[in-house]
């Protein structure tokens, strides 16, 4: 390994560490073309500019849907209110507790109970979990399971990471070539479906066919190419969070037995507003990532009239660091406790305006509801050796093996 690596390495188990001393001397880092931004209060600023500090994915999103942008990658405009508008009539937050929360938990527990005492957690259930759901709710199976989950972490990763190996980016447009190719079929199957209109063809109540009685209605920005593009960036928010999220929370509670005794009491007593808490904690400490990138659109002073303001110039390439401003002692009391009593604007695990992760609420009842069917059996641990650890590709977990005390 050179020493370029061991740096690169050392540095990414090191966050914390490197951002706590940034916040100190250097909380707006500005070099030539990159920007650092680490306390809280100026992450926030930095994510409330969306014009200013705009989304980077415009370019890419449309590559992945062959021409056309999807909001996440829009910046305040007349298109992005139309679109993220009505997507909101067909996932709708009424549905969380009368539809979602019941089905995601379902699902997570059918999973578990079929294991005889051990379970693989990524291939046997937080990958799968996400994909159940998609089927059943927004109406996207995918040819299978793990094509679909494949296809969305793939996008993901080309979306959001950057200086990817370029098979991982061909991979990702590859997959954006066949999932284009599944929506477009799917609706039109769909539609053919409605209009028959016969008893062997009932048409589900999902987000699909909530998508296509606003296009019959003659709403603007529900043409089918319309539908299919944001349907994509909906399945590319949900899958490999989702996923990486669950294992990432009891990842972090086996290795703290008070906090997993204190968890597992809660799924026993079905309290799901507790099993929020602890993720949301949870992930503060285990991180998804360490932030989100912006671009500078046009000059702008983050922090202006304080002494640690910077001009970020145009063209600057900037990291905005939840990771490091969900740990900054200036807004959070004794940020390095974990605190079941933390206000929820405290965390920006999804982001933070107006491109917070249009999927946010719907994460936050599929994450504790996996982990709830964990946490449920008895004597959860690790199985030994490197198979109890996390394995990673790509930045996304690949496996997590566990164990418990199996009842027939």
């Amino acid at each position: 390994m050179d020493i370029a690596t061991k740096i690169k390495t050392w540095a990414g188990n090191n966050l914390p560490l490197i951002f706590a001393i940034l916040r100190f001397i250097k909380p707006n880092l500005v070099l030539k073309e990159f920007a650092l931004i680490t306390r809280f209060s100026d992450v926030q600023e930095a994510l409330s500019r969306p014009n200013a500090l705009g989304v980077t994915y415009a370019e890419k999103m449309e590559k992945i849907t062959a021409g056309s942008n999807f909001f996440l990658g829009m910046n305040d405009t007349p298109q992005y209110t139309r679109d993220v508008s009505n997507m909101r009539l067909v996932i709708r937050r009424d549905d969380l507790a009368q539809v979602v929360t019941p089905m995601v938990e379902r699902f997570a527990e059918q999973l578990v109970n079929k294991t005889a005492g051990q379970i693989e957690m990524v291939s046997q259930l937080s990958s799968i979990v996400p994909c159940q759901f998609s089927a059943a709710y927004l109406g996207v199976a995918g040819p299978s399971q793990i094509e679909l989950f494949d296809w969305t972490s793939s996008m993901f990763a080309y979306l959001f990471y950057p200086d990817n190996p370029p098979e991982v980016d061909q991979a990702a447009l590859a997959n954006s070539v066949k999932t284009c190719a599944y929506l477009d079929q799917l609706i039109a199957q769909r539609k053919q479906a409605i209009r028959q209109n016969t008893a062997s063809s009932q048409v589900s109540d999902d987000v699909l066919s909530r998508c296509l009685q606003l296009q019959a209605s003659g709403t603007p920005g529900m043409s089918d190419l319309d539908i299919r593009n944001n349907l994509i960036g909906i399945i590319i928010g949900l899958m490999p969070t989702t996923s990486k999220c669950a294992v990432l929370v009891i990842d972090y509670l086996l290795d703290h037995p008070a906090l997993l005794a204190e968890a597992q009491a809660a799924a026993l007593q079905d309290d799901n507003e507790k099993l929020r808490k602890f993720v949301l904690e949870a992930l503060r400490f285990n991180s998804f990532g360490a932030g989100i990138f912006r671009i500078a659109n046009e000059d702008y002073v983050i922090a202006s009239g304080s002494l640690r303001a910077k001009k970020i110039k145009k063209g600057t390439k900037v990291l905005v660091a939840l990771q490091s401003a969900m740990l900054d002692g200036r807004a959070l009391d004794d940020p390095k406790s974990f605190r079941l009593d933390r206000p929820d604007y405290h965390y920006m695990h999804f982001g933070y305006g107006m491109h917070t992760c249009f999927g946010q609420y719907i994460n936050m009842v599929q994450i504790p509801m996996i982990i709830k069917a964990l946490l449920r059996k008895k004597n959860l641990r690790r199985v030994p050796g490197e198979d109890g650890k996390v394995s990673y590709q790509n930045s996304f977990p690949t496996s997590l093996h566990l164990a418990f005390d199996h009842v027939s």
